[in-house]
């Protein structure tokens, strides 16, 4: 059997659109065994996933001495044939490298964050289309399995974890049992989170609100009398608990472009995700409900993490009733090149 090595260390929310691919090559090449290598506060995402063989758990605190000490260790050990590199950056692409696969393929140099880094690779893959992480990366199993059908992301919860984020929902004060709104609130100080308008919409519907607020979104401007789920450092697999719970129970995810929406979007539950800065064509999760601002400002899109506007972010000023509606995945249904 040969054995393979998925290389996609960050972010939360780029790991989890590349996982629709991963899952399309299983699917088409099952007699591949597939193995990951990812940072250590993601690794919990990949458990429970039936094509995953192992996880090699990258500390990236420990730097270079890491990377060339017990990532390449473990990396080698494993003896995979091939590397695929999800991420397309130097630190992806040292990793496919330094794992001693022969075979190294990858995006191409426009693709790539780091386009020079394509040196390290022994295949170059062109990508054609929107510098989505879920397109790249269909793009790049195809090189094994060119008949891969475009498939959304699948994280799976096991019935212990769903109890759990269900028991933490009820502590909360929200019946776990009956449909409600999870909103997911980010620091004041991203551009990309939501704003007073989407959270006072949110507060006067007709579900119990549930704010969900992330382990460094303790600034977050929470509405008074709101009933709060504080997520901490290594809790992602309460997060993607609470997704099955809240799509049981028939809710809603309000989130912004960020990782907590990508993983409850991935679980199944029902998501509405607000796009300011960014452009949905090149994150927004495939299965999710895509909203923009109604009259967006000139300076959308935009990658800056601290908003430069002299009103601040005035793309995020909206409600959901008030977005206008985007396609997040048109690749979704395209063809593979083979049928």
């Amino acid at each position: 059997m040969t054995r393979v090595l998925i290389v996609r260390l960050s972010a939360m929310g780029d790991l989890v659109q590349s996982l629709g691919a991963v899952r399309a090559l299983h699917e088409a090449r099952p007699d591949l065994e597939l193995h990951f290598v990812t940072q250590k506060e993601n690794a919990p995402l990949l458990e429970q996933l039936p094509f995953v063989a192992s996880v090699v758990q990258h500390d990236r605190r420990g730097g270079v001495r890491a990377l060339l000490g017990t990532t390449r260790s473990a990396m080698r050990r494993l003896n995979c044939e091939v590397a695929l590199d999800l991420q397309g950056n130097w630190k992806s692409a040292a990793c496919a490298w330094l794992s001693g696969a022969p075979l190294r393929i990858g995006a191409a140099g426009p693709w790539r964050q780091e386009p020079w880094s394509q040196v390290l690779l022994t295949k170059q893959v062109l990508v054609d289309g929107p510098r989505h992480p879920g397109l790249a990366a269909l793009a790049i199993v195809r090189e094994l399995a060119p008949s891969a059908r475009a498939l959304p992301p699948l994280l799976v919860a096991t019935e212990s974890e769903v109890e759990v984020a269900a028991q933490t929902v009820r502590d909360a004060g929200v019946d776990p049992g009956k449909p409600f709104l999870a909103l997911l609130l980010g620091s004041p100080g991203d551009p990309r989170s939501l704003r007073s308008a989407a959270v006072a919409e949110a507060m006067a519907g007709r579900l119990p609100v549930l704010v969900v607020l992330g382990p460094q979104n303790s600034d977050a401007e929470v509405p008074p009398g709101a009933a709060v789920l504080q997520q901490s450092r290594g809790q992602l697999r309460r997060l993607v608990g609470l997704g099955e719970v809240v799509n049981r129970s028939g809710g809603e995810v309000w989130g912004a472009d960020q990782g907590p929406t990508h993983v409850l979007a991935a679980v199944g539950a029902k998501a509405t995700v607000l796009f300011g800065p960014q452009d949905p064509i090149r994150t927004a999760p495939p299965t999710g409900r895509i909203l923009q601002h109604p009259a967006p400002p000139p300076c959308m899109p935009c990658s800056k993490m601290r908003c430069s506007h002299a009103e601040g972010p005035v793309c995020m000023n909206f409600a959901p009733s008030q977005g206008r509606e985007a396609l997040a995945a048109p690749w979704l249904a395209a063809k593979p090149s083979v049928e």
